[in-house]
């Protein structure tokens, strides 16, 4: 073997051009070339250059030995990387392409699903799906019928002028007490849209001016019952129709029942029609006038009320259980309404000044009852629970519960019918 190329033991050639490392590759039996490839296995953290430098080289019978850079399926030598390498070879590594799951996000990545870079393979498209519901709705707009009932002069016109800061009944007319006594139960709806911050709201309030007014109040509840029937028929008949586009949802999500603070808890009339209506209806219970009660009486009375509702089986609006995903200010919360039924609360459109600043409430010889203040009253939960929190849950309800069970029976009915008639027709043809 020409010793002329300098390895001597584990020295490396000193010829280090491309024809001297030929040369010696060409000269070297292959137990030495193994004992090299060994002694001199390259940098680890170079990466081998794309073009790979092959001899053609006779095979041998003895079996290979395993190196770092020798692969099983591969007869050539790669050439080993040296410490210094040419100007005509790149050895140096360079940073692998991140993945996109690595590739670092802006911070409205989560927020806006339409922010995604082109080159995202793992992004489909689909978490766009929340977004084109909302600005669907947000167009089409919102619609939601509260019906109060409950005996004249308890405040039902104030309660719902103050909720939605709007004045409903500017041309109602007031009654006498003879007229009053005469006046039997009748049905007005008032609609109002509402927008705020771009958001429209279709709001239908219907009143039942002349329940409870009347000397003999039996069945006074009627009324009502067959005008809740009458919306859902009237959807059924547009829901099964030819024209199904443009369906005016006119049903009555929810009935607040204004229950009077004074006695000692649920009059007859207020048990009945509860009952009569529960199975129609989400019914919300609302304790009256509540400035005219002391603290103390407003929770002996809401107390005495709660029982009634169990004693009787009356079933009142159930607030959903929070989802375990909830942060906990919302499970409070929640939990706070629920323990506040029946809401006892206080109406007033009239601004007065209190402490230096001007707040909605009454103002009486010993103070001023502010409206807006948990701390006096419900309103502020009242108003939380039924346009903030749980106003789609009562749409729910009335669609997947109420609607449904006249819709059953509806289509009961008509199945009865047509299978008496076809049992007559039979009955005819075997006669």
């Amino acid at each position: 073997m020409d010793r002329s190329l300098g390895w001597q033991g584990s020295s490396v050639p000193e010829d280090r051009t491309e024809a001297g490392i030929k040369r010696f590759l060409e000269d070297t039996d292959d137990s030495e070339l193994n004992k090299f490839v060994k002694d001199f296995p390259g940098n680890e953290s170079c990466h081998q250059p794309e073009a790979k430098t092959r001899v053609s080289r006779p095979q041998v019978s003895e079996p290979r030995p395993q190196a770092p850079d020798l692969y099983d399926d591969d007869l050539e030598f790669r050439t080993p990387s040296w410490s210094q390498p040419s100007d005509s070879q790149q050895y140096c590594s360079a940073s692998a392409p991140l993945s996109p799951s690595a590739r670092p996000r802006s911070p409205w990545g989560k927020l806006d699903p339409y922010d995604s870079s082109e080159d995202d393979k793992e992004y489909v498209g689909f978490a766009t799906l929340p977004n084109q519901v909302h600005r669907k709705s947000v167009k089409k707009g919102f619609d939601f019928t509260l019906m109060v009932a409950g005996e004249s002069g308890l405040g039902k016109s104030t309660l719902v002028n103050s909720l939605f800061l709007t004045d409903l009944y500017r041309d109602r007319k007031l009654l006498s007490a003879e007229e009053r006594i005469m006046q039997t139960v009748e049905i007005t709806k008032h609609a109002v849209d509402i927008e705020e911050k771009g958001v429209r709201l279709r709001l239908t309030i219907v009143d039942t001016p002349g329940f409870g007014d009347a000397v003999n109040n039996t069945e006074c509840w009627r009324p009502v019952a067959e005008y809740i029937d009458q919306q859902f028929e009237q959807y059924f008949r547009d829901e099964s129709g030819l024209n199904r586009k443009n369906i005016q949802d006119n049903r009555v999500h929810c009935c607040l029942y204004f229950i009077s603070p004074f006695g000692h808890g649920l009059r007859p009339l207020d048990v009945e029609f509860m009952k009569a209506l529960h199975q129609r209806v989400n019914i919300v219970p609302i304790l009256a006038k509540a400035d005219t009660l002391t603290p103390l009486e407003v929770e002996r009375k809401k107390r005495k009320i709660r029982e009634e509702i169990e004693l009787f089986g009356i079933k009142v609006y159930q607030f959903p259980d929070c989802d375990s995903d909830e942060d906990e200010d919302f499970k409070l919360q929640d939990q706070a309404l629920k323990e506040s039924i029946p809401f006892a609360v206080i109406g007033s459109n009239t601004v007065v000044e209190a402490r230096g600043r001007r707040v909605r409430g009454r103002l009486y010889p010993w103070g001023i009852v502010e409206v807006e203040n948990p701390g006096h009253c419900d309103f502020v939960k009242l108003r939380t629970m039924l346009v903030r929190t749980h106003m789609q849950d009562l749409k729910d309800v009335t669609r997947e519960t109420h609607y449904e069970n006249y819709r059953a029976q509806c289509i009961q009915s008509m199945t009865r019918l047509v299978v008496k008639e076809r049992n007559r027709n039979r009955d005819r043809s075997r006669n």
